[in-house]
């Protein structure tokens, strides 16, 4: 059973008010039930202690509803429930929600938990699940975010008959993705992060609600097991076909064995005392030359995470993404070379905004990744350099991976 929520109650600590914060704004995320991600979007406006504004909820299949809310500041808590619902279709219902505010170098969140209760016009009382919510920039910071703008050659016009062409085309195929975010690690020897998961679930919801990834093709994965990244990964091998496209996110710790010079994603059952439990470059190797999608983009932001790369590439206009499009690519995003990266990824930060705030309907990883490159290494704490290229040995020739904006 599907449930989506319209009902917000927003805890903040008392710091966080007694500094004025405004909610003001649009916030965008999803909420989970089960294994299920729902897209939510919250416009907000707050005057005083008093909040108003609507939420809207859908998990692209035929569910979804739009709400007003109503809601007012009491005790150093936000408090806003549903007002009056709009249109809903399918199960969507109601829900309490309790998250907390969070701002850390200019990035924005409300993230937590909501539950139904005994009131017959909420979910059902023992629902529940995660909300992660980012605020979006205002359309004139676009130009700050994105430190290099889309040439009105990359926009795709009327009179662009190849990108009109292109974007048909990918209409048709399916964009599948697999997001890991590990916060907690079995071994008291690894310390546990703060920001994998949130980062996970707010990067999904930008490509359901942004780009074409269904919500049924996008898979989540918190705290998972070596086992539960390799069933996920055999999965895949057995659903994309040669014509979808495949997206693989991890982020959480990462480490580098110099005598076998190799690169180790961290499940959360790794030891330090033994490998068996580590993920190596060379087994996401060869998954991703295994997966028959067209194009794969593994996007890493962990430690050591660069060593998985071959060697940089560039293009340029629409037309030249259509070649780029026609061949093959297994190309992989990482947010480092082969040094440590922080817990508070600036990385994500950069790449959830420029996905957020990209306003051409096709985007190639590779433009992408030049938009943002510059401002993590600017804002980086330990001057981390991201990095962007092929994977050796897994199939690639030449290509990129397009991100297909939703109409």
């Amino acid at each position: 059973m599907r449930f989506i929520l319209i009902t917000l109650f927003i805890v903040y600590s008392f710091l966080s008010i007694a500094q004025s914060v405004d909610v003001t704004g649009t916030w965008l995320g999803t909420s989970t039930f089960l294994k299920e991600h729902n897209q939510l979007k919250y416009e907000l406006v707050q005057k005083g202690n008093l909040i108003s504004g609507y939420v809207y909820a859908n998990n692209l299949k035929k569910d979804s509803i739009k709400a007003s809310i109503t809601g007012k500041i009491k005790d150093g808590k936000i408090l806003i429930e549903g007002k009056k619902i709009i249109y809903k279709t399918g199960l969507a219902c109601m829900a309490k929600n309790q998250l907390t505010y969070v701002l850390n170098n200019g990035k924005e969140t409300l993230t937590g938990k909501w539950k139904g209760d005994m009131k017959l016009n909420t979910c059902a009382p023992l629902a529940s699940g995660t909300v992660a919510l980012f605020r979006e920039q205002p359309k004139n910071e676009t130009a700050a975010i994105v430190q290099s703008t889309t040439s009105p050659t990359e926009q795709i016009e009327d009179k662009d008959a190849v990108g009109k062409a292109l974007m048909s085309e990918l209409g048709k195929r399916k964009y599948y993705a697999l997001i890991i975010g590990i916060n907690e690690y079995q071994d008291d020897e690894i310390q546990d992060l703060d920001n994998p998961i949130n980062d996970a679930e707010q990067l999904a919801g930008v490509l359901t609600y942004h780009y074409s990834f269904d919500q049924e093709n996008v898979t989540v994965l918190e705290n998972p097991t070596r086992e539960d990244i390799i069933k996920s990964l055999d999965r895949l091998t057995t659903t994309v076909t040669e014509k979808d496209n495949l997206l693989i996110f991890y982020a959480g710790h990462g480490i580098w064995n110099e005598q076998l010079n190799q690169g180790y994603w961290l499940p959360s059952d790794a030891s330090l005392d033994s490998k068996s439990y580590w993920l190596s470059n060379s087994t996401l190797r060869d998954y991703v030359g295994g997966i028959n999608s067209k194009h794969t983009l593994l996007i890493s932001d962990a430690c050591f995470s660069g060593g998985i790369l071959k060697e940089r590439a560039v293009f340029g206009n629409s037309r030249a993404v259509l070649e780029v499009y026609k061949l093959p690519s297994r190309k992989a995003m990482t947010s480092g070379t082969l040094k440590t990266v922080p817990d508070e990824s600036v990385f994500i930060e950069y790449l959830v905004k420029n996905l957020v705030n990209n306003q051409s309907p096709l985007l190639s990883a590779d433009q992408l990744f030049r938009y943002f490159k510059t401002a993590v290494i600017n804002n980086s704490p330990n001057g981390q350099v991201p990095q962007y290229g092929p994977i050796s040995q897994a199939g690639d020739e030449g290509g990129d991976f397009i991100f297909l904006k939703r109409k």
